[in-house]
């Protein structure tokens, strides 16, 4: 193939076409390149499990412990891991040691393999620091003691380290559409070298001098951060943009940005795979096509512009977004008018307050306590920005999720397309938005995402073929009892459970319980730990030879969320909302018999209001639970519906009001059973199946049960019954 484009870009008469065949010939010896060495990484041949060996720590690291990078050392592989560190131990870049741990494999992190480095016991051997790397412990410790709480974010603006974060901080930065600021890239690029430009011009050095300057300074920066992909094209951007100025060339801007982007796949090729790559691209490209219409339509005032760009870049990414994240935040446009010019202050602040730390601590303080101010205060926007509920709108994961937001994509590029005056621009977007309220007229209500305080909601989620429901308790706080199927083709946790979270602007998972070892009720719990990092973890712990749960062990282990065994007997209490494990027992003769039948039975109490959580348990447990359980309002239908649970026995015992079965449409099983359907009927229980209605709420005081779902809603009074 590379030969033939060779042959047709040199027999071509037409310039255009022999650029992109060359193109094409340098794409593909680069990923050639880049494959080959790809098999080398340590990253790829590291064995799973557990593992003794030897490491250079890249990073520095104190005794909180937390992520970093590490070159294994002896393994006849190249390239840094990501390691996660134990607490209670100080290491400096540099140092060599010696590591006990597991390597634990990342299968969802895309087509190259990944992992993470999982150390129990770290022993320093000896330590050699290079320039750079005294260079990393120094700022490090520089910034932990001029910034104190806020080194986390200090080190993800200036250093590209976001590991000590809080979570909650950062999801907020990114609804309120100011993720960006976070991530090192062409904003922080941007910054440095429009300082280093005003510098030259108050010392009165060439225009030309200035931007040479300052794209060399941006240049060694990026270098110096590792050579992320965003960072990367805007120092390129920058260096070759200075060079054309110096040779007095004006090239178009999209071109420019079109051969700096060839030019970062042709240095780094994995970039492709880089979703900050392709976000800083097209946000980039959008903000300058936006910006040009705007100048000549609008005019060319500083918020006319900043309005125009962040308007572009917004459109612009959102399919990227939408797909990838499930989340387009709206509120950004508006909210990077504050951001940007409170980060375009305290960047300069923040770095120029560790250059005065070469010198004297005390030097440096006053400044470092007014950026850290200005940084306070964008925390404050970024916090608020993220609260309301139309800061962002969130979709499930995936391609279905980015057409709509191509749709308004063509839309806002038609618009201005052809050089559109104002008033026709305008027009477009008329006909454009009436075009789409009539779709949305056809379209089916948004499901709604509000919950109210002093009520306990159960939400129980359509993940066809397997089990997931969410309870938030009267405070806000969330509980999941197990996390849906996970498959080669979907992965519930990821495409429904995390954007139900986030739509429902949750904080986090305080407890999360998994019936049993099956896919169809654990698989989505690896991609929801990624978003939302659990409190604690129950389950049975019933070792299986599956991969699906040891792996999920593994990560368990690796994020340091606390694990417990779930056994009868075990209570806690949320918000006033009491949980009670009924099962499994190891003392059971049965135990370790079948999977199904020792799944964690959960007893949920409010009030009057009772609920039953029985995952697969089937009639065997339902035996050893009889005369233990009482009356209950609601049962979470055992086993999907399976004839093999929901006996007569336990039915006539706990006489709910109300059934719920979760189950996927057409499933292989026919789940669920007449059989059960005939029983539930024959008890005079209501059933709300997930395979007919989509998701389910529960909502109750304590004194009413309100059941609701797609076109049924059902107030039930929680009165005692004999």
């Amino acid at each position: 193939m590379a030969l033939a484009a060779v042959a047709v870009a040199l027999a071509s008469s037409r310039r255009q076409v022999a650029v992109w065949c060359l193109v094409f010939v340098a794409g593909r010896v680069a990923a050639l390149i880049a494959l080959s060495g790809d098999a080398q990484r340590c990253a790829a041949i590291l064995p799973p499990g557990s593992i003794t060996l030897e490491v250079r720590v890249l990073e520095p690291s104190f005794d909180q412990g937390g992520i970093g990078q590490a070159q294994p050392i002896g393994q006849r592989c190249r390239g840094p891991v990501e390691a996660r560190w134990p607490k209670g131990i100080e290491l400096s870049a540099g140092t060599r040691a010696r590591l006990e741990g597991r390597w634990i494999e990342r299968p969802d992190r895309g087509p190259r393999r990944e992992g993470l480095l999982v150390a129990s016991q770290v022993t320093p051997v000896d330590s050699a620091p290079t320039p750079i790397e005294r260079l990393r412990n120094w700022l490090a410790r520089t910034i932990r003691a001029l910034y104190g709480a806020r080194t986390g974010t200090v080190e993800a603006l200036v250093i590209n380290r976001r590991g000590e974060m809080p979570v909650e901080l950062r999801d907020r930065y990114a609804r309120a559409g100011l993720v960006h600021i976070l991530s090192i890239s062409g904003f922080h690029v941007g910054v440095i070298v429009a300082w280093v430009v005003l510098v030259g011009k108050l010392l009165h050095r060439p225009k030309a001098q200035a931007t040479g300057v300052a794209a060399l300074l941006a240049g060694a920066y990026v270098l110096f951060l590792g050579w992320p992909a965003p960072a990367a094209r805007a120092s390129l951007l920058v260096g070759l943009g200075a060079l054309l100025h110096l040779r007095q060339r004006h090239p178009q801007a999209t071109a420019l940005l079109a051969i700096v982007a060839l030019l970062v796949l042709l240095l780094d090729p994995w970039a492709v795979l880089d979703a900050g790559a392709w976000l800083s691209v097209s946000a980039l490209g959008g903000a300058l096509i936006a910006t040009r219409w705007s100048d000549r339509a609008w005019g060319t005032a500083w918020w006319q512009r900043t309005l125009a760009g962040s308007l572009g870049a917004t459109l612009a990414t959102a399919p990227i977004t939408a797909a990838l994240f499930g989340m387009v935040s709206i509120v950004g446009v508006a909210l990077n008018f504050v951001a940007i010019p409170l980060a375009a202050l305290a960047v300069p602040g923040m770095l120029l307050s560790l250059l005065l730390a070469a010198v004297s601590l005390s030097l440096a303080a006053p400044l470092a306590a007014g950026s850290g101010a200005l940084l306070g205060v964008l925390d404050m926007v970024a916090w608020w920005g993220g609260r309301p509920a139309a800061a962002a709108i969130i979709q499930p994961t995936g391609l279905t999720s980015a057409l709509p937001w191509v749709a308004v994509l063509g839309l806002a590029g038609w618009s201005i397309a052809g050089g559109t005056t104002r008033s026709e621009a305008l027009r477009r977007v008329a006909l454009g938005l009436a075009a789409g309220i009539w779709v949305l007229f056809g379209v089916e209500r948004y499901e709604a995402v509000g919950d109210a305080d002093s009520l306990l909601s159960l939400h129980f989620l359509d993940v066809g073929q397997g089990d997931a429901a969410l309870l938030r308790t009267p405070a806000g706080h969330w509980v999941l009892v197990d996390a849906g199927p996970r498959t080669d083709r979907d992965d519930a946790g990821r495409r429904v459970v995390a954007p139900f979270l986030a739509r429902h602007r949750a904080a986090g998972v305080s407890v999360a319980i998994i019936s049993h070892a099956h896919a169809d009720h654990l698989g989505g719990l690896s991609a929801l730990l990624e978003r939302y990092p659990a409190g604690r973890l129950l389950e049975p712990a019933e070792l299986v030879a599956d991969p699906l749960y040891t792996g999920l062990l593994d990560q368990v282990d690796g994020m340091g969320i606390p694990w417990l065994a779930a056994r009868d007997g075990m209570r806690f209490e949320l918000d006033g909302v009491r949980f009670t494990l009924l099962h499994p027992d190891t003392m059971w003769a049965e135990w370790r018999l079948d999977l199904n039948e020792d799944s964690v039975v959960l007893l949920v109490e409010f009030g009057a209001f009772r609920a039953l959580f029985p995952g697969d348990a089937g009639l065997h447990a339902e035996t050893r639970l009889a005369g233990r359980i009482g009356k209950v309002d609601l049962l979470k239908v055992g086993h999907h519906g399976s004839r093999s649970a929901s006996g007569e026995g336990l039915l006539a015992e706990i006489a709910p009001r109300a059934a719920i079965i979760s189950s996927g449409r057409g499933n292989r099983y026919g789940h669920p059973h007449p059989e059960v359907l005939e029983r539930l009927s024959r008890h005079g229980i209501g059933v709300w199946r997930t395979d007919e209605l989509g998701t389910i709420t529960v909502t109750t005081d304590g004194t009413t049960m309100t059941m609701s779902a797609r076109h049924r809603e059902e107030t039930t009074s929680l009165r005692p019954r004999p």
